[in-house]
Parts: structure tokens; C-alpha cells; sequence
């Protein structure tokens, strides 16, 4: 069994048309049991969010729905208040580069955080590639909201890989995903010193190649109960 925790869904640019057969297609080809999916293009985030509600509502046997917020909108604090009441939302998913901002200075985040605390609604966080996704910008977040499972995406990418690790062992609230992250030396810091209950496996579908992210352990010769959290039973217990 394989529980994909990070993928997007993927949009035809020029008819604007999100290209649901393709995901589901995929899974079926790489043995991907759920995926949790979000959409980070569209007319709105307000328009993306609805959209994933609806498809994953279609399919609530195979997708569980990651809402997207981005802090710097206006509105963000009310449209997170609104995507915790859409059928199949569960996560919500930040991304500081692709929305422009520091994770450490954006104002609505504390808000917008407070009323995911209330909820208990697992985050997931862009790590890596220059100076709007420090892990560390996201950990200060981390500490004050500790009762929020807080997802480092792509374990620092890297950038920050190493540290990265190093912030899941000192915070009990945050853990790692394992897509994009090919340094060896960074997957073997994290396998060698993170318990079992700290990753997650995510294949970042589409910008990589599912295949790759699910063979991705095959060189590392992880106990099998070490590879079975990995790749379904934190995310299992995630969204009980």
C-alpha cells in the first residue's frame, strides 16, 4: 500500500482544463492506493480550492483534497475560515516561493494558523531553494503551534536539506516528505536519525515522475516496517 502525500493536480494551459484522468491514470500505473492532491494553478486560489473539493468529492476512495492558501491575499484569513467547511479538505498546503513571500514576516500567517490549531488540521510547508523557504522561517511557526502536524515538503530540497532533519528531531510537531530530495547524503542523515514516525512519502506528481519517487528507497535497504511508515502507515494515522 502507498499513501502519496504531496502531488498537484495537473492543468492544460491553453483550454484551462485540469487534467483528472492523467492523476488518476498515474496512480493506478505506480500502486498509489490515496493521494492527496491540491491545485496551484487556476483563476483564483478561492476558484482552485472549490475545484479540488469537488473532484476529490468524486473520488473519495482514491483522493483526499489539500487546500491551498496564500497568507499575502487580503482575504486569506476568511478563505481559510472557508475551506475547513468543503467536503474532502484535509490539509492545507502553504508555498512561500510560488506565492512571493517570507515564511518568518507574512502577517496573516499567525491568524490564519490559530484557526487551523482550533481545527487540528495538518500543514504542509514548501522547504527549499533560496530565502523565502528556509525550514527554519517555518519552524518559528511550528514552535508556537504546536498541536498543528506541520509537513516540511521535500525534506529542505536542497538547500536546507540537512538542517531540515535536524528541525524534525528538535520539534515533536514537524516531519519531513520525501519528493525532490535526491541528495544521498541528506536521505541517509534522515533515515539513520529520524524514527520511522517522521516521514512521509510524496511523489510531487507532476513535475516528477512517480515512478522515481516511489523507487527513490530502493538503494537505502530500510527495514521494512522502517519503509511501510514511510509510505502509508503515518498517513494513515495522520488523517484517523
Amino acid at each position: 500500500m502507498i499513501i502519496d502525500i504531496h502531488a498537484h493536480i495537473k492543468r492544460d494551459a491553453e483550454k484551462h482544463k485540469y487534467l483528472e484522468q492523467e492523476l488518476l491514470d498515474d496512480m493506478k500505473k505506480n500502486n498509489i492506493s490515496l493521494r492527496v492532491v491540491s491545485a496551484i494553478e487556476g483563476k483564483s486560489i478561492h476558484d482552485q480550492n472549490n475545484y479540488i473539493s469537488d473532484f476529490v468529492s468524486r473520488y473519495p476512495d482514491q483522493l483526499i483534497g489539500c487546500a491551498v492558501i496564500n497568507p499575502k491575499e487580503d482575504n486569506s484569513i476568511e478563505e481559510a475560515k472557508r475551506v475547513l467547511a468543503l467536503p474532502g479538505i484535509k490539509m492545507i498546503e502553504f508555498n512561500s516561493v510560488e506565492h512571493g513571500y517570507y515564511p518568518d514576516s507574512c502577517e496573516n500567517l499567525d491568524e490564519i494558523f490559530n484557526i487551523l490549531g482550533e481545527n487540528k488540521i495538518p500543514v504542509k510547508v514548501f522547504t527549499g531553494i533560496g530565502a523565502r523557504s528556509m525550514p527554519q522561517q517555518w519552524a518559528v511557526h511550528a514552535k508556537k503551534h504546536p498541536n498543528i502536524p506541520f509537513i516540511f515538503l521535500h525534506i529542505g530540497c536542497f538547500d536546507y536539506g540537512y538542517g531540515c532533519v535536524d528541525l524534525a528531531l528538535e520539534n515533536e510537531n514537524v516531519y519531513v516528505e520525501t519528493s525532490y530530495q535526491y541528495e544521498i547524503q541528506v536521505l541517509r542523515k534522515a533515515f539513520s536519525k529520524l524514527p520511522k514516525e517522521k516521514l512521509f512519502f510524496g511523489s510531487s506528481y507532476p513535475t516528477v515522475l512517480t515512478k522515481s519517487s516511489v523507487n527513490l528507497f530502493d538503494m537505502f535497504h530500510l527495514e521494512k516496517d522502517y519503509l511501510e511508515n514511510i509510505y502509508y502507515k503515518n498517513a494513515m494515522e495522520l488523517f484517523e
